[in-house]
């Protein structure tokens, strides 16, 4: 798709991370375009990287994984300059690494609308005051884990999970494992869930 263009030049490419951090050593790149779903090491990972032993580096994220909680880790913890989907087109991708290059992060609409989504949820959640130990035992919970399972997994008595139970009901105002699980999904509460 970037080939023919007058205004950019590929310096390097690779399918391999680590050996991309490698050639990075040995030329001038401004812009860096990664996969976020990647073998051996994955975009995040590698943002991470570029960006604390290149930070000079711009880093524009590629990718078909549009879900909030993977966009929030990839803006707020590798600090990327811009995400589009792959199935943007090649007037975007120009116009986002271009943006890029001069200094300004470029962010397409749909990406900064499940970011601010994410940020939204990842408030609320805060707002909830769940425990770590509450957190594990929502996992389990949905995992229809019985109390007596739950108890010896995490090294607790039965009673201190039926406790946990209640607080986590009352806090996320569910009354059952199905609206649990629900509230769970809606709410990004455990990775892969």
């Amino acid at each position: 798709m970037l080939n023919g263009n007058e205004n950019l030049a590929i310096v390097v490419e690779s399918t391999s991370a680590g050996e991309l951090l490698q050639l990075l050593q040995h030329c001038e790149v401004d812009v860096l375009i990664t996969d976020i779903m990647m073998p051996e090491m994955d975009g995040y990972t590698l943002a991470i990287e570029v960006k604390k032993k290149f930070p000079q580096i711009k880093i524009l994220a590629l990718s078909m994984n549009e879900e909030g909680s993977m966009i929030g880790k990839m803006i707020d913890d590798a600090k990327v300059d811009g995400y589009i989907p792959k199935a943007s087109g090649k007037q975007e991708l120009i116009t986002a690494i271009q943006s890029i290059a001069n200094g300004m992060p470029y962010f397409s609409s749909q990406i900064k609308e499940q970011y601010q989504s994410y940020k939204k949820i990842k408030t609320e959640n805060k707002n909830l005051n769940l425990t770590n130990r509450e957190l594990q035992v929502i996992e389990c919970i949905i995992h229809r884990l019985s109390n007596k399972e739950i108890a010896a997994k995490l090294f607790i008595s039965e009673r201190t999970v039926e406790t946990h139970r209640k607080n986590i009901y009352r806090k996320t105002n569910t009354k059952g494992v199905g609206t649990l699980v629900e509230f769970v999904k809606m709410h990004q509460l455990l990775p892969n869930n």
